[in-house]
């Protein structure tokens, strides 16, 4: 959870895009109750793993959802899940809708260990987004990222915002939320 100044400030910098859709993946093994929690504040929201789930399954998948500024999926999301390690933030043209958006993420779920096994790739952890998104190569970088402009991840310091670009250095850019303007 951030201050209430704190979620104006990263709510402004989300938003600040004109012509940019902002969705968020949450983690629901990291937010208790996610599946009803989210139907009452985005009804429309998806889950990026496949088929009828078992109910245990369900509650722990990562969910889909679209942002909108001063929404209760948004606040939701930005100040009570924001340094709680509940998912990440992700902008997009505005012409990819959510099913465009999960049918990417449904791609880059699964990956290959060096020995060939098949992993699930937890992107929407924050923590291993921080960890794994900037040793990618260009070309895995660009594979990673397909229609997404780039995703907000919650820093280590709790008064930071890291902006990952799809087309910029390997590094993401620190935005402090008591300066970003």
């Amino acid at each position: 959870m951030i201050p209430p100044n704190q979620f104006e400030v990263l709510q402004r910098r989300i938003f600040s895009t004109p012509g940019r859709a902002v969705y968020a993946v949450m983690d629901g093994a990291m937010v208790d109750g996610l599946p009803a929690r989210l139907a009452q504040v985005a009804p429309d929201a998806m889950c990026l793993f496949e088929g009828s789930l078992d109910p245990m399954l369900s509650a722990a998948a990562p969910w889909l959802l679209h942002l909108q500024p001063g929404t209760d999926a948004a606040r939701m999301v930005l100040a009570e899940g924001w340094n709680g390690h509940w998912g990440i933030v992700l902008e997009t043209d505005a012409s990819h809708d959510l099913r465009a958006v999960r049918a990417h993420l449904r791609r880059v779920l699964r990956v290959r260990a060096p020995d060939g096994t098949a992993m699930l790739f937890r992107f929407y952890d924050p923590r291993a987004f921080r960890a794994v998104v900037p040793v990618l190569e260009p070309a895995m970088r660009r594979e990673f990222f397909g229609p997404l402009r780039g995703a907000y991840v919650e820093a280590r310091a709790p008064d930071a915002v890291l902006y990952f670009s799809r087309d910029g250095q390997p590094e993401p850019q620190t935005l402090m939320l008591a300066t970003v303007a």
